[in-house]
């Protein structure tokens, strides 16, 4: 008997053609029946349920698919809406704290340079005064001559606010006392709802200050001036500030 014969015996392993088995033991070799071909390819038995994802979308899904869509865009616009409000918010609030530092600055630098003499009198009519200097004058007013830096000999300034809510300055030089027929008006702040003044003799704050001759301060400024500010119709910005005048 050949030598591989013999091996064939001792394990108990015969051979049939190119297939190799073991006596005694079912036959476990697939059936070609038992194999078939799913309808939708090989990899239907891999895939299962979702094999058959290539029929498309289901009126249900669609739908979802769209509120979900909807929804998110409805948080973006939402979103984009209070970022943009809330920077517009913060544009506008610097522009107005902008706008009441330089007319605080303007008011300190030339109020401190007022002069005490009759003849150039300093005036302060209150909003509710009917002797007002400017007759579109809607808050209270205010009106002296002094020496601004930059500018040579005396100048005449005044502060008051029209009807269009413009903070308005009045200029004149060489000042002669006259702060209605003479000078210039030019607009200096916007928006203005506010322009409240109030003025400090030494010993009370006075509404109103009237130092032309005869009358209650002639000849005379007050020590220090008290002035509140509100700039904005809606969501209005209040500002005040306290200058005092030196009349050493």
């Amino acid at each position: 008997m050949p030598y591989s014969e013999v091996r064939s015996v001792e394990y108990g392993v015969r051979s049939e053609g190119a297939q190799t088995f073991c006596p005694g033991t079912k036959d476990q070799r697939p059936k070609t029946k038992d194999l078939q071909v799913a309808p939708n390819g090989p990899w239907s038995l891999v895939l299962g349920p979702w094999s058959n994802r290539g029929r498309g979308l289901t009126l249900i899904e669609l739908l979802i698919a769209i509120a979900i869509l909807v929804t998110v865009t409805a948080s973006t616009l939402l979103i984009f809406r209070g970022v943009t409000k809330a920077w517009q918010s913060g544009q506008v609030k610097t522009e107005r704290y902008q706008q009441a530092r330089l007319l605080f600055d303007l008011f300190a630098r030339e109020l401190t340079s007022c002069l005490a003499h009759s003849r150039y009198p300093f005036v302060g009519q209150d909003a509710l005064d009917e002797d007002h200097l400017r007759p579109d004058t809607i808050q209270d007013e205010l009106f002296f001559v002094g020496t601004l830096p930059g500018r040579s000999g005396l100048v005449e300034r005044g502060y008051w606010v029209n009807r269009a809510g413009e903070m308005m300055c009045h200029d004149d030089e060489p000042a002669d006392g006259d702060y209605v027929s003479t000078g210039v008006e030019e607009p200096c702040g916007r928006d203005v709802v506010e322009f409240d003044v109030s003025y400090f003799d030494g010993t009370q704050w006075l509404p109103q200050w009237d130092g032309r001759a005869g009358g209650a301060q002639a000849g005379k400024v007050p020590k220090a001036i008290h002035i509140i500010l509100a700039i904005g119709e809606h969501a209005t910005e209040r500002f005040e500030t306290v200058i005092s005048i030196p009349t050493g």
